[in-house]
């Protein structure tokens, strides 16, 4: 076919425009890996809880720093109509001592469900008191399994039993402990370890009365039960909603959506936008062969399906680059930086650069069109 022989006959033109849309394709994957992986790193411990729905108190903005439910509330939580089976979950930040160094860390305590955890490192097993799983990214700040490392500026040492992924919390590593455990460290980094004057008692005092309660309640529901039936059975009392919804509250993070998706949009535009323009640049540069072709007989419907061979060819080859491009550039960088791959943001990529391709193959047509295969005879006599 006249596409497929142009493009043999060409070969180092038409691999150099599949390498510079491929590397348009890439741009634009990394983009939504980069922007996806920020909200991964912000929200992934949060997000990625195993539940049907998440609790907290009530007038916290779904802010889990802010939450805090006592015994009683989790027992009513546990009682309320709907709901199969309730586990806490705490929350506190700490900071941790490595290798002379210092780097933050939040705290999350499982009051169950381990075995949500995927463990990439160490042993699968629940950590017992003062044992932590702790995401990868930590291996970074020079962390491995079997190490205790100290917090400060409490006086405290978790040892590391496991590492587990995908489980930061604002771009930190989290690190799971049992309830008891998450209720000292609570306790501890509210005090700096010390007892204050209205504290009632002392650092173990006050963690003993944080026994049974949890920063939020991660709640399994009844089958034909909803999230917003659980709302109107606790609200306002407490606030409701999902794993999802809860990882895009608090810390800024609506804000950051939207700007992670509107450089994602952009991006997109972009890119899909160049590539189109790039297909009607390079069909006007072949107005003369096309008015030959013309003179010789073709029709402008078999020049146009010719041409969509074409495009789809080269942009399927600039596709193949561009993935192994942006996935090359991705495993490169270190752990802790933000990339996140997400298949149906690339797909959606893809799906855009061969729509605006085929877009741009429209203003082509427009082009083969208007060309007089007259002028093809014109330049033959000069």
């Amino acid at each position: 076919m006249l596409a497929l022989k142009e493009l043999l006959g060409s070969k180092l033109k038409f691999s150099l425009i599949a390498l510079i849309i491929g590397l348009v394709v890439s741009l634009t994957m990394l983009m939504s890996a980069m922007s996806e992986g920020l909200v991964t790193g912000m929200t992934g411990a949060k997000g990625t809880l195993a539940a049907d729905a998440l609790v907290f108190q009530g007038d916290t903005q779904l802010a889990l720093e802010r939450s805090l439910l006592t015994t009683a509330d989790m027992e009513t939580i546990r009682r309320t109509p709907g709901v199969r089976e309730v586990y806490g979950v705490g929350h506190a930040m700490i900071s941790v001592e490595a290798g002379g160094e210092v780097f933050d860390a939040r705290v999350f305590g499982l009051g169950g469900r381990f075995d949500q955890l995927p463990i990439v490192a160490g042993s699968s097993g629940p950590p017992g008191p003062g044992e932590a799983i702790v995401d990868v990214t930590a291996e970074a700040e020079g962390l491995a399994v079997g190490d205790t490392v100290p917090l400060t500026p409490i006086d405290r040492e978790l040892k590391i039993i496991a590492f587990t992924e995908g489980r930061r919390y604002v771009m930190t590593p989290a690190f799971y402990v049992d309830m008891v455990t998450w209720a000292d460290l609570y306790v501890a980094s509210a005090l700096r370890g010390e007892v204050a004057e209205d504290s009632g008692g002392s650092p173990a005092t006050q963690s003993a009365s944080l026994e049974g309660g949890a920063s939020i309640a991660a709640v399994d529901l009844t089958a034909g039960t909803t999230v917003d039936d659980l709302a109107a059975e606790l609200e306002p009392a407490f606030e409701v909603t999902t794993p999802a919804e809860a990882a895009e509250a608090g810390n800024g993070m609506p804000v950051m959506v939207l700007a992670v998706n509107a450089i994602q949009v952009v991006s997109l535009l972009i890119g899909a936008l160049v590539i189109g323009v790039f297909f009607y640049i390079m069909t006007l540069n072949k107005t003369g062969q096309i008015a030959a072709v013309k003179a010789l007989g073709a029709s402008d419907g078999y020049l146009y399906r010719q041409l969509l061979l074409q495009i789809i060819v080269l942009v399927s080859a600039a596709a193949f680059i561009g993935i192994a491009l942006a996935l090359g550039s991705g495993s490169s960088m270190p752990p802790t930086m933000a990339f996140d791959p997400q298949v149906g943001r690339w797909l959606i990529s893809l799906a855009a650069v061969y729509l605006m391709a085929l877009v741009g193959s429209l203003f082509s047509l427009r082009s083969i069109l208007s060309i007089d295969p007259a002028t093809a005879l014109d330049r033959a006599e000069h």
